[in-house]
């Protein structure tokens, strides 16, 4: 009996240990989602998993992702090569609900503290890097060069626990001082600013700095100083950020060529690739050109040009678009827009973590695959279960609490 009662918190107690993971190389997170796809099958009660599902307030919308997507898989153009795997990326939402459906519990807690953990970690490795004292072999290759995706991801991710670790500072009494949460904080987010390599992480950080500041938006001297410090933290930290500021510059001298008709430098490529796609979208904009069409016709409209070397355009909701059509992207904008409703209606710490969540999401995917490409999207999915596992209809009375 005990053996059978353990191995129904085998999926709990893998779930609560992938967050840490994600700040390593791709093989360790997608070895702890097999570990619980298995924990989940040998765990029984489907159940009470299917209730979760039936009851979660993203399974309409992720159904009609699944029926938009496979529906133009079977009636649109199919391309020769990689169909299938393109397909699959449509349906990384299920892998959502499929988390979520363990319900809530002392996993929850346990995440966070993984989460929170594998950031610090994180952020050491950086510091070890920029001493010149971290090797570079593969275990830490995106920690040591840009290494695409990966490295834009440790970004993201740094942000966002920064910004949780702010959240929970925030709610805290101001006696007596949360040292070692303060601490941490300053820790991770100094390192995702002044030495991660993206933009996109910078960004989300600010972004979410902004909405914690907005909750607690009514005039008294703790936030008026609350949010000087906040303030001066950010300008001190960007300004030794020398490359972040170089690519913020690069960045608007970019957009001013662009927009003058002239050459743009490498970084500002993305922007003939929206022109591009754009081109593509009008083409077939309610049906699209079919599921991972958009490399091919990129490519072919693109011969003998610097960019064509591109894999995606780098903006999921242009390749929802010119992939499956309005109705795709319509799809997907119900189901983060929903994520963002459940949030408000939830309420609270929960509620809190999962519109942070979501919103880091909707911005990311303005300027990356930041839902299509597996990298991204599973490590949102996995985070996105923490806050919205057992947030179901019938129980949002009381929602558990996520921990400290």
């Amino acid at each position: 009996m005990n053996f059978f009662a353990r191995r129904s918190q085998w999926p709990q107690a893998i779930l609560a240990v992938l967050p840490f993971t994600l700040f390593f190389p791709l093989g360790f997170m997608y070895t702890g989602v097999v570990a619980f796809i298995i924990a989940y099958l040998l765990a029984g009660d489907f159940a009470t998993r299917w209730r979760h599902v039936k009851e979660s307030p993203l399974r309409w919308p992720v159904l009609a992702l699944s029926v938009v997507s496979v529906g133009a898989g079977i009636f649109l153009e199919r391309p020769p090569s990689e169909f299938w795997t393109d397909l699959v990326h449509y349906q990384i939402f299920v892998f959502l609900l499929f988390f979520a459906s363990i319900g809530p519990g002392a996993w929850q807690h346990r995440a966070v503290k993984t989460f929170f953990t594998g950031a610090t970690v994180a952020a050491t490795l950086f510091y070890l890097n920029y001493l010149g004292v971290l090797p570079n072999v593969s275990f830490f290759r995106s920690y040591v060069t840009y290494s695409g995706n990966k490295s834009i991801l440790l970004g993201v991710l740094l942000a966002i626990a920064s910004a949780w670790m702010l959240f929970q500072l925030s709610e805290q009494p101001v006696r007596p001082v949360n040292w070692p949460r303060l601490l941490q904080f300053l820790y991770v987010a100094a390192a995702g600013l002044l030495l991660g390599k993206t933009r996109t992480g910078s960004l989300i950080f600010v972004m979410l700095c902004m909405l914690i500041g907005a909750r607690h938006l009514h005039l008294s001297w703790r936030n008026v100083l609350g949010v000087l410090a906040m303030g001066v933290l950010l300008t001190l930290l960007l300004a030794q950020a020398s490359g972040l500021r170089q690519r913020v510059d690069n960045t608007v001298a970019d957009i001013s060529a662009f927009s003058e008709g002239k050459q743009t430098s490498e970084q500002g490529i993305r922007l003939a690739m929206y022109g591009v796609t754009l081109q593509i979208i009008a083409e077939k904009p309610l049906q699209g050109h079919g599921v991972g069409t958009w490399l091919q016709e990129y490519r072919a409209r693109t011969v003998g040009n610097p960019i064509n070397i591109q894999l995606t355009p780098h903006n999921d909701y242009m390749l929802y678009m010119s992939e499956i059509g309005l109705f795709g992207l319509l799809a997907l904008l119900w189901i983060l827009v929903g994520l963002l409703v459940h949030a408000w209606r939830t309420g609270g710490e929960r509620g809190m973590w999962l519109g942070m969540l979501t919103l880091s999401l909707m911005l990311g995917a303005m300027f990356n695959a930041m839902i299509r490409d597996g990298v991204f999207g599973m490590a949102f999915m996995i985070l996105l279960a923490i806050p919205l596992a057992g947030a179901l209809p019938a129980r949002a009375g009381q929602p558990p609490r996520v921990p400290d």
